[in-house]
């Protein structure tokens, strides 16, 4: 089976069962999902294979969007798609999802360093007043220490 083939099954087992909308939005991203890992240097072939059967992948998108077949919105973009972690979507610009939000990628980037510098900075304030506390007490047994080996060797 060809692109083409794959995508006209996909619209014939979408149509009627979902809205023209949802029908032409999934059917658009899997053309443009299968022309990016062809670019990638994929064979065509086994992109569709890895797809598997368009039947299939459109009982999940009718069950996904209710199957109303009129007045159904899509509740996935593209975007989302590509969050799931199968490899959908990947190209840049696309949005990553966090705890549920979605943020483009150098955004979710830059939140994981914020989260790690703050992290980082807590461990330190932890570790300077642990020492801040203990540091005087330390100073005195060390100077009675010094005071006690000095006297010692005086009186042998």
């Amino acid at each position: 089976m060809g692109k083409q083939e794959f995508l006209e099954k996909l619209r014939t087992a979408l149509s009627g069962r979902v809205s023209a909308e949802i029908v032409a939005e999934n059917v658009r991203y899997y053309e443009d999902y299968i022309n990016i890992e062809v670019r990638k240097g994929r064979n065509e072939k086994e992109v569709l294979e890895q797809l598997g059967d368009p039947r299939l992948i459109a009982r999940t998108i009718i069950q996904t969007h209710g199957g109303t077949g009129r007045g159904s919105r899509s509740t996935e973009t593209n975007a989302e798609a590509g969050s799931r972690g199968d490899g959908y979507g990947e190209e840049a610009g696309r949005r990553k999802r966090f705890f549920g939000l979605r943020m483009p990628g150098w955004l979710l980037g830059t939140v994981a360093l914020a989260v790690l510098a703050a992290v980082l900075a807590l461990v330190f304030a932890v570790v300077y007043s642990v020492a801040s506390l203990l540091l005087p007490v330390l100073l005195i047994i060390l100077a009675v220490s010094f005071v006690v080996k000095l006297f010692r060797d005086w009186f042998n």
